[in-house]
């Protein structure tokens, strides 16, 4: 049976190792990919949301390579987890980036993290690993009240494309699957970051076929090279290696926890930067699921030290 992340490691006593780092880390991690959403609706008008999910995969995990170096040999040794870490990647991205395009920033920011949680969860118990501390639950439970009143449209309806309902819903399924799989690789010993990368680059080889049929003439304009500059580099290759950190010291459970700070976030920017209004209630969940974040930081704290 699996054990928690910090029990894994050296002789050293769990109770020796302080999870506020990797917490704040993985915080941060949340706040770039709360801006995903923003960035790519600024991009030029045109472009095919597919086609920037696989470059940007392609683009950051090549990044990631770089400053991987040799430690990209954790290939040879964690094949399986990291196989399925990249498909679970490719299918992140894309369904993602589709949902993005069909039903808004804030509603597919929310239904893919929503969904993040439960997937971890169920993950985790079939691979045997230890339920998370009584207060996970409690902040599970607090966000999902307040990504519940995020989606609401001031009227209690939720209008949306079903399509990209689905899309986004299988997009968070398989976040939840390449955290697991990166976890897995780490335990066993494989580097952080050069895990990331392989994850990363297999993810974008993956994805890549959508580019030979998919336009991207918006890439030509100097707007869209920053857009994609932003979402490779600084939410992927910068965001990953910090993720990737986390995941050394957390659970996958707690590490998808945290990241649900993002459609928050990503409500925020789409306000300030997109015109798009929020009503009170969605305020009210966005204030909710932050008020959770300090709870998911004491019950990591809790299962370290167990």
């Amino acid at each position: 049976m699996p054990s928690e992340r910090v029990d894994s490691r050296s002789g050293s006593s769990a109770s020796s190792t302080s999870p506020l780092g990797p917490v704040v880390a993985v915080l941060g991690v949340a706040v770039l990919f709360g801006t995903t959403g923003t960035a790519l609706a600024k991009a030029p008008a045109g472009t095919d949301a597919l086609a920037a999910g696989a470059v940007r995969l392609l683009l950051g995990g090549a990044a990631l390579c770089l400053l991987a170096g040799r430690r990209l040999l954790v290939w040879r040794t964690h094949r399986p987890p990291l196989i399925v870490g990249a498909l679970g990647v490719a299918i992140y991205q894309l369904g993602f980036f589709e949902a993005t395009q069909r039903t808004g920033v804030a509603m597919a920011t929310v239904i893919t993290i929503a969904v993040s949680p439960l997937a971890s969860r169920i993950i985790g118990s079939v691979r045997g690993r230890p339920a998370p501390a009584p207060l996970w639950y409690v902040a599970a439970a607090l966000i999902a009240v307040g990504l519940v009143l995020l989606v609401l449209d001031g009227t209690g309806r939720i209008e949306s494309d079903g399509l990209g309902i689905v899309a986004a819903a299988l997009a968070g399924a398989s976040y939840a699957l390449y955290t697991e799989a990166g976890s897995t690789a780490i335990d066993a010993g494989a580097d952080s970051t050069g895990t990331m990368a392989v994850l990363f680059v297999g993810g974008g080889v993956i994805a890549s076929p959508v580019l030979l049929v998919r336009d991207l003439a918006w890439l030509a304009e100097g707007r869209g090279l920053i857009v994609m500059a932003w979402l490779a580099f600084i939410t992927l290759t910068l965001a990953y290696v910090a993720f990737g950190w986390g995941l050394r010291t957390l659970a996958p459970t707690t590490v998808v926890m945290l990241t649900l700070l993002e459609p928050a976030v990503a409500a925020t920017l789409a306000v300030i930067f997109l015109d798009e209004t929020l009503s009170g209630s969605a305020w009210l969940g966005a204030a909710l699921v932050v008020a959770a974040m300090p709870m998911v930081a004491l019950s990591a704290r809790t299962t370290v030290r167990t």
